[in-house]
């Protein structure tokens, strides 16, 4: 009887708790004289109005959210949400899955204005990489958790499409790694939170790093994640990929960890958010170029001693096992002994051959390395110019043809390290 009374005392919370969440009904946001209304448009076609389209209408309110209403455009493009509710509490957005992408408006309040046009930008796909690049790359290693052994990192990235279409990868590893946007990863990482960029997409680990069917459009686009590394001992040599061509990338550490780096230059010390850290900062990477970050100095992980059996005792399974390692032991070294000579006559072929190939490789690396610094120039000049427009000091016909010029030379530059990557 007992413990049929706590069952039901259970089953009585767990409805009270789903009816305290429930979102509201359509009774409650129905009604109103609200209304939303707007045009898709296609930013690839010189924003034509896109046809035969399924618009959705989705509203927050407090932390939850739900959508509202579905509805088709029409021949101009146009979409109408009417019979809104105008109460403050409550916002609206507009949204749309478009050849793989997901496109948002921004939030909108119709408290104090009830009626609003909201026109929507969306964009064609592409499965090409050689106009994407990333304008800036921020690692940020958190204090160590020696109890646990381990550090979070966490890192941001803002991402320039110097195209007209929207990237849009594909999760499919049946033939290898995903063609899809792809981030490195450090050996051993796990845990990963993904934070901006990647809402409504799928996400799929492997061993170097993850892939990710998040689209980029045209334009900026910023992403962030978190992950923790596993270490055990005070010694970590962090290994960072590019996966695409980074202007500026910059690792912030905490300065009671010692660092140090043979291609990143230290910056000293800056305050963040009430936090100082160590900064140290590259430049030009190239696709798939490593940078090392040897952490020291850290604190040292806990032991697991507290598990080892009391001292004056011997475990039998102990003894068992140790005999068993040691004839293990015994027979590697015997098989090592027999094949050491072989093995070593071997070995020295790959690197004679390694040797010959050093002198065209450097050349090849300069010639890249060239092509990367006037990319770079290009996209610091490209950066400059939407800023001087965005600030008034240039007119827009001028910045229309100005910008037309240098996306031209900055396509030509990636299609030719495209073509010298393959």
């Amino acid at each position: 009887m007992r413990h049929n009374k706590l069952w039901m005392a259970l089953i009585a919370g767990i409805i009270m708790a789903l009816l305290s969440f429930a979102p509201a009904s359509a009774h409650s946001i129905a009604g109103g004289n609200g209304r939303i209304y707007g045009q898709l448009l296609d930013g690839s076609r010189k924003n034509a109005p896109l046809a035969g389209q399924s618009v959705t209408l989705q509203m927050a309110r407090g932390n939850s959210a739900q959508d509202l209403r579905t509805t088709t455009t029409d021949a101009q493009g146009m979409y109408n949400f009417t019979n809104l509710a105008t109460d403050q509490t409550i916002n609206y957005a507009v949204y749309i899955n478009y050849q793989g992408a997901q496109y948002v408006s921004n939030i909108v309040a119709l408290n104090s204005k009830p009626v609003q046009q909201v026109n929507l930008t969306v964009y064609e796909s592409t499965s090409d990489t050689s106009k994407i690049a990333i304008v800036q790359a921020t690692l940020l290693v958190n204090a160590p958790d020696a109890r646990l052994g381990t550090f979070t990192v966490s890192e941001f990235f803002s991402f320039q499409n110097l195209n007209t279409r929207t990237f849009v990868g594909s999760l499919d590893a049946s033939k290898g790694r995903p063609h899809a946007l792809f981030f490195s990863l450090p050996k051993g990482a796990r845990n990963i939170v993904l934070g901006k960029g990647f809402d409504g997409y799928r996400s799929l680990q492997a061993d170097s790093g993850f892939a990710t069917n998040a689209a980029i459009v045209p334009g900026d686009n910023e992403f962030a994640f978190s992950f923790e590394v596993p270490y055990t001992t005070t010694n970590y040599d962090f290994a960072y990929t590019a996966m695409y061509p980074t202007v500026a990338l910059s690792f912030m550490v905490p300065p009671d960890i010692h660092a140090s780096s043979g291609t990143l230059l230290s910056q000293g010390i800056v305050n963040v958010d009430q936090h100082s850290y160590q900064v140290f900062k590259g430049s030009g990477l190239l696709s798939n170029q490593q940078v090392h970050l040897q952490l020291s100095d850290l604190p040292a992980p806990a032991s697991s001693s507290s598990s080892q059996a009391p001292a004056g005792t011997i475990n039998p399974w102990l003894i068992v096992i140790l005999l068993v390692m040691l004839a293990v032991l015994g027979l590697t070294w015997f098989l090592y002994r027999s094949y050491q000579q072989p093995a070593t006559r071997k070995g020295s072929a790959p690197a004679k051959s390694r040797q010959q190939g050093k002198g065209a490789s450097e050349a090849e690396q300069k010639d890249a390395q060239a092509t990367e610094g006037r990319r770079q120039a290009l996209l610091r000049e490209l950066l400059a110019l939407d800023k001087a427009f965005e600030a008034g000091k240039v007119k827009k016909g001028s910045y229309e043809q100005q910008r037309a010029r240098l996306k031209a030379r900055l396509r030509s530059l990636m299609s030719e390290q495209e073509t010298a990557s393959r």
